[in-house]
């Protein structure tokens, strides 16, 4: 294991670990974007952040419970991971866009 990595699986020592904290937070400033674009651009945003940490030497692992080993879980799998995490609290974030949106023009008829 390295800090680089991002292990899947639950509990705090997982969410802890300074991959997995680093992946939130790329994950995180990435969702206002996917919350905005298109359907068809949502898994290049999720592709982008696997390749992101993949170029760092990053890994995506989970525990293999009988062996004890950390595995790979492979490029698809990262992604929907990050897809799924990404679109986490979506509602809340596309209502504070609209709301956002609509402040911008109440703010532009009074300019």
């Amino acid at each position: 294991l390295t800090f680089r990595d991002v292990l899947n699986g639950r509990g705090q020592g997982v969410q802890r670990h300074p991959g997995n904290v680093k992946y939130r937070t790329l994950v995180f400033v990435n969702k206002g974007l996917y919350a905005k674009c298109p359907r068809a651009d949502k898994v290049k945003i999720s592709k982008g952040i696997v390749a992101a940490f993949r170029v760092l030497g990053g890994r995506f692992l989970e525990l293999d419970e009988r062996t004890g080993v950390y595995k790979d879980i492979g490029d698809k799998k990262a992604t929907e991971k990050t897809s799924q995490a990404l679109r986490e609290g979506q509602r809340k974030i596309r209502k504070q866009i609209y709301k956002d949106e609509e402040m911008v023009g109440i703010q532009q008829m009074h300019d």
